[in-house]
C-alpha cells in the first residue's frame, strides 16, 4: 500500500526552479495580444515579450535598457504622468490606466494599462511588471457606435422638427386662405365693407406677419447651425430696445389676461447687433407669454461697469432642475408640444446670438416657482 505522503511536493531545487522559470518565460513569450515586460524601480525597460514587439513596434535590442517614458504622448510626458503612474504602482502595489500610447513609428494606440510592483522577500521594490493591451480596435467600434446612436437621435431630431415646422406654417396658411376666400367672396357679392371685415384684414395681417417670422427664424436657423451668423454692430439704446420689443407683445398679453411690466430707466447705449439683440430678447419674452400662463411678466434693462443686462421674469410654472440646460439645446422644450406650439429653437437663438456678442444667457427656476432669465450683454461687443 502507497504512502499518501509520497504525493506531497517536494522542496523545489535548482533544476526545478530553472523549469519554472522556462515555463514562465515560454508563457510570456507565447503570448501576443498583450506587451508583458519588467521594468526596473527606475521604469527602465528589462525585458520585452514578442506581444510587446507587436503592440509597440520596439524590436527587443532597441527598447531594453530605455525608459519606458518613451511609450507615453508627449502632452502625458510633459504633466509627470509616467513617473505618477510608478508612484501609484509603488504606493497602491498596482496601477491600472486607459489612454493613448505611442508606437515606435510615431503612431498612437488606446491601451488598457496595468503595472504590478515587484518586491523582494525583505519588502524591498525590485521593479515593476507592466502589462499593456491594445484597445483602439474597440474604442473605434464605440466610437462608430456612438457616431450612430448620434446621427439616429439628429435624424429623430430634424424629423420632428420638420413635423413641428410643417404645423407652425400650415396653421397660419390655413387662416390666411380662409379669410382671403372669405374676403374675396363678400367682395364679388358686392357687399359693402364692414366692421367685421376690416377685423378679418387685420386678423390676415397677424398671420402673414407670424408667417414672415417663422420663415425668418428658418434661416436663422440655417445659418446658425452652420455656424455662419454675421453681426452688423451698430450703437443704440438698448434700454429703448427692450420698451420697442415689449411693446409687440402687448396685445398678446391682453388676450392672455395676465400684465407685462417694463423698467427699463435711463440710456443703456452699446455697440451691438441690433436685429439681432431684438430677436434675442423677443424669443425669451415670448417663452415667458406662451409658458408663463397668466401670471405677471416683469422685465427690466440695467447696466454696470461692464456689461449690461435684461432679466425677464414670470411667475408660472417654472422649469424643473433636469430640464434647464436642455430648454437652451436646439429643438428642446421642457413643455409639450401639442400644449405649446413652436418651433423649439427660441432659447437656442437668443443664445447663439448672446454668445456671438460675447455675452450669454442664464436661467433660474424651479418648479411652480416661475423662471427669471438672464441676458448678458458686454458694453464693449466684439467688432
Amino acid at each position: 500500500m502507497s504512502d499518501p505522503s509520497d504525493h506531497r511536493p517536494h522542496p523545489a531545487g535548482p533544476g526545478h526552479l530553472q523549469e519554472q522559470e522556462q515555463l514562465l518565460r515560454l508563457l510570456v513569450d507565447s503570448v501576443k495580444e498583450y506587451a508583458i515586460f519588467m521594468l526596473d524601480p527606475s521604469g527602465h525597460v528589462l525585458t520585452w515579450n514578442p506581444g510587446a514587439e507587436r503592440i509597440k513596434g520596439y524590436p527587443a535590442h532597441e527598447i531594453v535598457g530605455r525608459h519606458f517614458a518613451v511609450f507615453f504622448t508627449p502632452e502625458d510626458v510633459r504633466r509627470g504622468k509616467p513617473d505618477a503612474e510608478l508612484l501609484e504602482a509603488a504606493e497602491q502595489g498596482s496601477s491600472e490606466d486607459e489612454g493613448w500610447r505611442v508606437r515606435r513609428d510615431g503612431t498612437r494606440f488606446f491601451a488598457s494599462v496595468v503595472v504590478t510592483a515587484l518586491r523582494g522577500p525583505d519588502g524591498a521594490l525590485r521593479g515593476f511588471a507592466k502589462i499593456t493591451r491594445d484597445l483602439t480596435e474597440r474604442r473605434r467600434g464605440e466610437e462608430a457606435r456612438r457616431n450612430l446612436a448620434e446621427a439616429r437621435e439628429a435624424v429623430r431630431s430634424r424629423d420632428d422638427f420638420l413635423a413641428v415646422a410643417s404645423h407652425e406654417l400650415r396653421t397660419p396658411l390655413t387662416c390666411v386662405q380662409l379669410v382671403a376666400q372669405s374676403l374675396a367672396r363678400q367682395t364679388h357679392e358686392g357687399q359693402p365693407v364692414t366692421g367685421q371685415q376690416v377685423e378679418r384684414l387685420h386678423q390676415l395681417q397677424r398671420h402673414v406677419a407670424r408667417l414672415g417670422e417663422l420663415v425668418s427664424g428658418l434661416l436663422d436657423l440655417a445659418e446658425m447651425s452652420r455656424g455662419a451668423l454675421q453681426l452688423e454692430p451698430a450703437p443704440f439704446d438698448l434700454s429703448e430696445l427692450v420698451q420697442e420689443v415689449a411693446a409687440r407683445f402687448e396685445p398678446d398679453v391682453r388676450r392672455k389676461g395676465t400684465a407685462l411690466s417694463v423698467h427699463a430707466p435711463g440710456p443703456i447705449p452699446g455697440r451691438w447687433d441690433r436685429r439681432r439683440v431684438a430677436d434675442a430678447i423677443a424669443a425669451v419674452l415670448g417663452n415667458a407669454v406662451k409658458y408663463g400662463g397668466r401670471s405677471p411678466i416683469e422685465v427690466t434693462a440695467s447696466r454696470d461697469d461692464r456689461r449690461a443686462l435684461v432679466v425677464i421674469e414670470d411667475r408660472g410654472p417654472g422649469i424643473a432642475p433636469e430640464d434647464q440646460s436642455r430648454v437652451f439645446e436646439r429643438f428642446e422644450r421642457a413643455a409639450p408640444v401639442a400644449h405649446y406650439p413652436g418651433l423649439g429653437v427660441g432659447l437656442w437663438t437668443a443664445r447663439q446670438i448672446l454668445n456671438a456678442h460675447g455675452g450669454d444667457i442664464a436661467v433660474e427656476s424651479a418648479s411652480g416657482k416661475g423662471a427669471r432669465f438672464s441676458l448678458r450683454l458686454p458694453l464693449e461687443s466684439p467688432a
